[in-house]
């Protein structure tokens, strides 16, 4: 059975408010996610942290709080993260990562910039990919994960499933519309895709 952790807690340091609850063509973004998410998965087996419960001090622990809350359903088999901050996700990019036999799977993007590291040292940006989401996961894997308490503050949950079992993620390409709203500036460019998908779907 499916279950979702939508991520909806941040204070918006970097937009200067909390983004989550901007209204975007009739509703806020993490509705957005929310209804999107009910396509796929059970809305009983949908918990919105920041909404339906309180988040945590760091991303890493507000997921953990959605784990602990989504534990209480013991038939819950694989468990979808996403984030309010990207609002244009689709039912097929769920469904997708969903029914995706891997125990750990992300959408990433390909680089387009030059890539150099505070060092100097330049990367070559055919090596590397920009991790997106949502993301999803074998259950009871990234439940054991987070029991672990060394992971407090960490970006991407790919990332402690590798730290504890060395399960790298495997890998769908995502498109534009996972655009992830960091500033207030990014609205504008949120109502582009929006417009460009309503377009395509006419």
């Amino acid at each position: 059975m499916y279950g979702a952790i939508i991520l909806a807690a941040g204070i918006g340091t970097r937009f200067q408010g909390k983004k989550q609850f901007i209204q975007f063509h009739g509703k806020m973004l993490w509705e957005h996610v929310y209804d999107t998410a009910k396509e796929v998965i059970p809305k009983e087996n949908i918990i919105v942290v920041g909404v339906d419960i309180e988040g945590g001090r760091t991303r890493t622990n507000s997921v953990r709080k959605g784990i602990n809350f989504l534990s209480q359903n013991k038939n819950i088999t694989r468990v979808a993260i996403l984030e309010a901050a990207r609002p244009l996700v689709t039912g097929r990019q769920i469904e997708e990562i969903m029914q995706c036999n891997c125990p750990s799977c992300t959408y990433v993007q390909p680089l387009v910039n030059t890539i150099i590291g505070k060092n100097g040292v330049y990367l070559n940006r055919e090596d590397w990919l920009a991790m997106t989401s949502p993301n999803a996961f074998e259950f009871s894997a990234i439940k054991e994960a987070y029991n672990n308490p060394k992971f407090q503050d960490l970006t991407d949950d790919t990332r402690i499933m590798f730290e504890q079992y060395g399960i790298k993620p495997h890998f769908h390409e995502g498109g534009d519309n996972l655009f992830k709203v960091t500033y207030s500036k990014d609205i504008s460019v949120l109502e582009n895709i929006w417009k460009e998908i309503e377009s395509c779907n006419r």
